[in-house]
């Protein structure tokens, strides 16, 4: 079987933790794909006049499905893009203005499970009763990559052809981290990367009447972070450390511009620093900082929103 010929697709649950059926129009764009499967097996140490083992019971299975997409937009303003299913399903909620926008934001209630799959040439990994947690990556000059890790309440490995009929993927093509107009706290860093992360806690609930032993993974929990590279100035231009000691927390934006359909300005209105330290970037005297993205109102530690 050949590794790059593969596709992987999902769907919101209308029934959480029964598998839906996927189509070619549920498929999307991903790399770097790995399916995790988990097979709990309970041992029986059984006492004989024999030292043999005798066999294992299969027993709870589990499964995690993690990928890399590219942070683009749809193309078209006010239509909610195809990671924008991945979001929901890793605690956030779905605002479309029609036309406009599409705003993705924390939510703490309402989270739907999902249904994923990746076809490989010919063999079908499915994982349903999952939600998951979610990172962004941005790197000077290339594309932004969120990764996520679904947690599903089980796992199917069946013989299915690939996806044909409906398989439409977006032609957006995403934005390199360049031209940013990114600003923390007031202040234009130089830095070269940033990393967020959402930190879901997801748990598995326990469901004996399920096959697998679970009936679906949920979101109890999230603790929002951001790590920059800012390069070190002095105390008068903007007073890191000072900032880090008051405990002080300040607004961060951020747009990727590009052609309707394809902006995207990420915000978070408290940013609070929880550790710098000096670092070294090839000889230039850098920081690396870690954050919390706080609340304000609250479910509005971070804002996505395509234009």
């Amino acid at each position: 079987m050949i590794i790059k010929r593969a596709q992987i697709a999902a769907k919101a649950e209308s029934v959480e933790g029964t598998a839906e059926t996927l189509a070619g129009a549920d498929a999307f764009l991903a790399q770097n794909i790995s399916f995790s499967p988990e097979i709990e097996m309970g041992t029986r140490d059984n006492v004989s006049s024999s030292l043999s083992n005798f066999s294992q019971v299969p027993g709870a299975r589990k499964a995690t499905l993690e990928f890399d997409v590219e942070l683009k937009g749809s193309g078209t303003a006010g239509t909610a893009p195809a990671l924008g299913k991945l979001l929901l399903a890793c605690g956030f909620g779905e605002t479309v203005a029609s036309g406009v926008s599409v705003t993705y934001k924390p939510a703490s209630t309402g989270i739907g499970s999902i249904s994923l799959a990746v076809y490989n040439d010919g063999v079908r990994y499915g994982v349903f009763g999952a939600r998951g947690n979610v990172s962004l990556k941005l790197e000077k000059g290339k594309p932004g990559i969120f990764h996520f890790v679904f947690t599903g309440a089980d796992f199917t490995v069946t013989d299915v052809a690939m996806l044909s009929s409906g398989v439409s993927y977006e032609t957006t093509v995403p934005k390199p981290f360049l031209s940013a107009t990114m600003t923390i706290d007031s202040y234009a860093a130089l830095l070269g990367s940033m990393e967020f992360n959402m930190n879901n806690e997801v748990v598995l609930r326990p469901d004996v009447n399920a096959s697998s032993g679970y009936k679906s993974a949920v979101i109890t929990g999230r603790r929002p972070t951001l790590s920059i590279d800012p390069e070190m100035v002095l105390v008068a231009t903007y007073d890191f450390f000072g900032k880090w000691r008051s405990g002080n927390e300040g607004a961060l934006t951020l747009a990727l511009t590009g052609s309707a359909g394809n902006i995207c300005t990420i915000t978070a209105p408290k940013v609070q620093y929880t550790g710098v330290k000096p670092a070294d970037n090839s000889g230039i005297r850098s920081l690396g900082i870690d954050c919390q993205l706080n609340r304000n109102a609250g479910d509005d530690e971070i804002a996505i929103v395509f234009t």
